[in-house]
């Protein structure tokens, strides 16, 4: 099969590799259909990558151990904590929460930029016949992890003060992900942050007000805000942001210390904040309806679908900001 090696320095080299086998009878074998590109993965692309990355993968049952109880031919998406099973958290459909998590597809395991990757059979969900592939790809990061933070937000004690706005932090493909579904869950007060014009632009097309925040330290006026930009700026904001209250959501991904400054404001100030990593198995079936009743709206997401031989030159656009959720497209048989 063909796989992408991330050899780090903005390189990608294409390779031949064996088909994987699987290892137990547990586990299945997916020929990957498209993956999508994550903010996350500029790091490998920029500092290279012990494994096959790529983690919004869709595909089709193609080999199945004998404790699969799953059909060939059957077109899933993949969740990618590869998680116990056997914790409380998991038995309780919380599994983005296991403390057992052995890896993640594309980060500690190979992933899907490759025609075949090889998961556990419990980590793979049918897409639903009316949904494509490209639909199944959107509900993971983009929707799943999005909608997981929101609800996070909204479990905070109910408070009669509570305002209505909302901010997201960063215009990247997490946070516009996150400025639909705001909508689409009925928020109508919705705010984004981005030190980019043009993705600044685009959160106003997708119905967001433009915030920006002055050198002092805002007043708190927000509900809810998802932090997306993974930014030491973006979570300082975010910090004053919020009201009293209120939630802040550490959403985006950072290698950086975050260090948050005792100030008075911050010691005087009541609020909630949370950090969401990914959604849990629980939420499918929600996320399932969210989308499919604002179809047209999450598509828009989508700037281009490339063959698997151009993901290099897709990975250097996307990095500089020329698109918002790339696809790269299998053409295996």
């Amino acid at each position: 099969m063909k796989a992408a090696k991330f050899v780090g320095n903005d390189h990608i080299q294409i390779v031949e590799m064996e088909v994987p086998s699987l290892t137990s009878e547990d586990d299945v074998v997916v020929r990957v259909t498209c993956c999508g590109l994550c903010g996350s993965d500029k790091r490998l692309f920029h500092n290279g990558a012990n494994h096959i990355p790529g983690h919004e993968i869709a595909g089709v049952i193609h080999q199945a151990g004998a404790n699969a109880k799953l059909a060939l031919g059957t077109r899933v998406i993949i969740y990618i904590p590869i998680y116990c099973g056997t914790c409380k958290y998991c038995l309780a459909g919380e599994t983005n929460r296991c403390q057992q998590v052995n890896g993640l597809v594309g980060w500690q395991r190979n992933g899907g930029y490759a025609e075949y990757v090889v998961v556990p059979a419990r980590n793979v969900i049918p897409i639903p016949d009316d949904l494509t592939d490209m639909d199944g790809v959107l509900l993971l990061d983009t929707i799943g992890t999005a909608a997981h933070a929101i609800r996070l937000a909204m479990r905070r004690n109910p408070d009669a003060t509570a305002g209505e706005k909302v901010l997201v932090m960063g215009c990247g493909p997490l946070g516009l992900g996150t400025i639909l579904t705001f909508k689409a869950l009925g928020f109508t007060a919705i705010y984004a942050a981005d030190p980019s014009e043009e993705r600044l632009a685009l959160a106003q097309e997708f119905g967001a007000f433009p915030f920006t925040a002055s050198g002092e330290p805002e007043a708190g006026e927000f509900a809810i805000v998802i932090e997306a930009s993974g930014s030491a700026m973006g979570r300082k904001i975010g910090l004053y942001a919020v009201e009293p209250g209120g939630a802040l959501v550490i959403l985006g991904e950072s290698n950086d210390p975050f260090v948050i400054e005792p100030t008075p404001a911050l010691r005087r100030k009541d609020f909630y904040m949370i950090r969401s990593f990914y959604f849990d198995l629980n939420e499918m079936a929600d996320n399932i309806e969210l989308y499919r009743n604002n179809q047209q709206s999450f598509q828009r997401l989508v700037s281009k679908v490339v063959s698997f031989e151009q993901l290099e030159e897709t990975f250097v656009e996307f990095c500089q900001g020329k698109t918002i959720k790339p696809f790269v497209r299998m053409e295996n048989k």
